[in-house]
């Protein structure tokens, strides 16, 4: 039975000025209207405990998203941007209006539950010294989404990836090592990356670190901020009395297209922080897995209608090798 239900959140304010704002809660929209309302109706009616700001950058948006924000929250904060900017992108253009002590990244196709930003402020306030903070994403059903953190990429994590073990062994310690895999989600951890979902920072480390690198479009910019902030021995935490239903996809239309953007991400970071043999190796591995992906989609596509939708999508990706190993220029 989850005990965070029946204990109450204390109010959070700015000890030097009680009227202002604490937290500002960054959304970036992109076709994800109906997602973009419900995220923003739950956010108003699950915080109540901190006083909040919230600022949307619509990017570009073909759907009647700016419309249909500015008719129902006519008081939050809506920059309509002229141009599809990418996530980091719009992320950093709404920062630049925020005003609180806590920045809070938090993704439009989330749902808040049980008033999270309120025990996320409150845990991030009992726990200072780590400088980023996150809770627990459930999937639609309530069930747990273990893709709310993970580790850093390494030769290793790559290499058990590539072989499928952090598939066969979900549970292990060792052969899942890249999503914590012996974690239950129902403990306070200490993690390398937080997923950007739902994701909180203070605004000092933000302006120290000048927010997320531009140069990653979508995908990865969180690992890029994480990994920075550790340089300067600020650690990403999570508690698990804070919770959201991530429905995820919300603004993407097909596997290929998600799993480009993705893998682009990640060899970016690679490019960026890895010494050229390492991160030789780790594309490899890389490339490997997607080998991996394509040849069992295309084995088990005879019998499976589902798996020959998969198996398309996997030769697209394999296609566009070059591009992806390349990164984001």
């Amino acid at each position: 039975m989850d005990q965070t239900k029946d204990q109450p959140v204390k109010s959070i304010r700015n000890p030097e000025e009680k009227n202002a704002v604490v937290v500002d809660i960054l959304l970036v929209s992109y076709n994800t209207v109906a997602y973009t309302l419900k995220a923003l109706t739950s956010v108003y009616e699950q915080t109540q405990a901190v006083k909040f700001n919230i600022i949307v950058v619509d990017n570009n948006s073909s759907d009647d998203s700016v419309q249909q924000i500015k008719h129902h929250f006519p008081n939050i904060t809506l920059i309509a941007s002229d141009k599809n900017l990418g996530f980091a992108g719009g992320v950093n253009l709404a920062a630049s209006y925020s005003k609180g002590d806590y920045i809070l990244l938090l993704n439009p196709d989330t749902e808040i539950l049980d008033h999270a930003i309120d025990r996320l402020l409150q845990f991030a306030q009992e726990q200072p010294q780590y400088g980023i903070w996150g809770g627990i994403t459930l999937n639609n059903d309530h069930s747990v989404n273990s893709h709310n953190a993970w580790s850093e990429d390494s030769i290793t994590t790559l290499l058990l990836s590539s072989l499928g073990l952090n598939r066969i062994f979900k549970k292990s310690c060792f052969f899942n090592q890249a999503n914590y895999g012996c974690w239950q989600r129902d403990s306070v951890k200490v993690v390398d990356i937080l997923q950007g979902s739902f994701f909180l920072t203070t605004k000092s480390l933000w302006n120290q670190l000048k927010g997320l690198d531009e140069r990653f479009f979508m995908y990865a910019e969180e690992a890029d901020y994480c990994y920075r902030a550790k340089q300067l021995a600020y650690q990403p935490i999570i508690t698990p009395t804070a919770k959201i239903i991530h429905h995820g996809g919300g603004s993407e239309k097909n596997l290929s297209g998600k799993m480009i953007r993705l893998l682009r991400g990640k060899v970016t970071f690679m490019n960026k922080h890895h010494t050229v043999w390492r991160r030789s190796i780790m594309k490899v591995l890389l490339f490997t897995y997607i080998g991996h992906k394509l040849i069992l989609s295309s084995l088990l596509a005879p019998i499976n209608a589902h798996k020959r939708i998969q198996n398309k999508e996997w030769w697209i990706v394999f296609k566009n090798s070059k591009t992806w190993l390349r990164g984001y220029q």
